[in-house]
């Protein structure tokens, strides 16, 4: 399992969690303002939530996106969720201003009835203009080419971990050229986003993450413990890590890009090299029961020098996931910067709906670090999950 267990010194982060405000975060996950006129529809369906008294469920409904009242919205952890009225507002308010009740909103109703039904719900609008200030500063410009897919590849396609390597066929790819962040999206990066007006962003039940309530931070986010600053931001889950990237002017990459990345033209059995990793290069076998700062392990870097990229938390993509796309090379033998398939919506799968992430988080088994490793989990799959994120950028 993909479940990065609790963090060291837990009680004493606890403590500075709740000097710091972060339990309960009532504003802080849920917008009040007049929201921003929407860019894109991208579904003609939405969600739409009720809850008809203080005590009752909150309860989700599908409908056309003409029959919701613009005015009357939650967001939260990335997610635009529409109420059928002012008094259902008023309770799920109430409601999810508690992190775990906001956890099951969206890390257990959302995502259910995401898998029941296919249609994804809105993403929360971004706002701020401070991360188009970032530019490529710390990125990585990899240069147009091509690799091979070999046709043995390592997956978690059935939720688990596999114990031989799926088969498909072999065929090359072709990618364009693109810069990509050369470390993991981080705590302190994470809350610079959210503080440029994306504070729905957050996620309330992670403490890792907190307003100041003193200093000369009040009221802003930060890192609760400021060992964990320069770590890679988890509890994040594909919305959020889409909505950064957006923030960033950058983008989630494609499966492709983040493979060329990491295996490189001539097809690298793990981003260093071909040689089996050892503490020297990641965090194997694991030392480290937790997430580490994410420029430990220069010796695992790519020759480019994109660290981590295998080991110490996982990687959300841009792609849906699906085997066939992947495994089937197309008819001229070479695949053309792919974006993989349309949708994720796979009713007779184990995860009904699932989207792709790439490397892996804490493991001893070597094939968990190779370039080639897919996993595909729900959008939702952050609450148990170290999933983490970096973006990429197109050259112009």
């Amino acid at each position: 399992m993909l479940t990065e267990p609790r963090m060291p010194r837990h009680r004493a982060l606890v403590k500075t969690a709740l000097l710091l405000g972060c339990v309960l975060m009532a504003n802080s996950s849920v917008v009040r303002a007049e929201p921003p006129k929407q860019e894109t529809e991208p579904n003609k369906q939405t969600y739409l939530l009720s809850c008809r008294s203080g005590d009752a469920a909150i309860e989700i409904k599908i409908v056309d996106r003409a029959d919701i009242k613009q005015e009357l919205l939650v967001d939260i952890a990335g997610v635009r969720l529409w109420v059928d009225n002012a008094e259902s507002l008023q309770r799920i308010r109430n409601r999810v201003s508690n992190a775990a009740a906001a956890r099951r909103l969206v890390a257990d109703d959302v995502d259910k009835t995401l898998r029941e039904t296919g249609i994804l719900p809105d993403a929360t609008p971004v706002r701020g203009e401070e991360g188009k200030k970032l530019g490529t500063e710390n990125m990585v410009r990899i240069k147009a080419g091509e690799f091979t897919r070999p046709g043995e590849f390592w997956d978690s396609t059935g939720g688990g971990l596999n114990e031989r390597p799926s088969r498909g066929d072999k065929y090359r790819v072709r990618v364009v050229a693109f810069y990509i962040d050369k470390f993991k999206v981080t705590n302190e990066d994470y809350c610079k986003f959210l503080n440029d007006g994306n504070e729905s962003y957050a996620t309330p039940w992670n403490l890792r993450i907190a307003r100041a309530v003193l200093g000369s931070h009040v009221g802003k986010f930060v890192a609760a413990d400021r060992s964990l600053a320069k770590n890679p931001v988890v509890l994040v889950n594909w919305y959020q890590a889409k909505g950064y990237a957006a923030w960033a002017g950058k983008r989630l990459p494609t499966e492709a890009e983040w493979e060329f990345a990491a295996g490189g033209s001539e097809g690298r059995t793990y981003p260093w090299g071909n040689e089996p990793p050892d503490q020297t290069r990641a965090d194997f076998p694991v030392q480290h029961k937790h997430t580490v700062p994410v420029d430990w392990f220069p010796k695992g870097a790519t020759p480019e020098g994109v660290y981590q990229l295998a080991g110490n938390s996982a990687e959300w993509c841009a792609d849906f996931f699906d085997t066939a796309s992947y495994a089937k090379a197309p008819a001229d033998g070479v695949l053309i910067n792919p974006k993989g398939p349309e949708q994720g919506f796979d009713p007779n799968s184990w995860y009904k709906f699932r989207v792709m992430f790439k490397g892996w988080c804490k493991g001893n088994r070597a094939d968990l670090l190779t370039c080639t490793k897919r996993h595909g989990r729900p959008p939702f799959e952050d609450a148990d999950a170290g999933v983490s994120f970096r973006c990429v950028k197109g050259c112009n």
